[in-house]
């Protein structure tokens, strides 16, 4: 939970709508940076690609070295979204 939670808690009829407004919220930005995060992760495969074909190495090796970290964050990223999703089943 954010910390938005943690501090407010709306008591009645109000508090299960502002709690979806927050997920919202919180589900639009992570859109958006995924989103931001993916078309990023596509023009460093073309970036290293072209590399490939120059055989440029700085490039090759500075672009092989952001996708690898791309990949990490998308690893590490699936692996907490999947988490989360199954304690909210509980």
């Amino acid at each position: 939970m954010s910390k938005w939670n943690d501090s407010m808690s709306l008591p009645g009829p109000m508090a299960s709508a502002s709690l979806g407004i927050q997920q919202l919220g919180e589900n639009l930005y992570f859109s958006y940076l995924l989103d931001e995060s993916v078309r990023r992760f596509a023009e460093l495969q073309d970036e290293y690609e072209k590399a490939l074909k120059t055989n440029n190495k700085d490039a090759i090796s500075q672009t092989k070295f952001e996708i690898e970290v791309y990949e990490g964050i998308f690893n590490l990223t699936l692996s907490y979204n999947f988490d989360e999703l199954e304690s909210r089943q509980k």
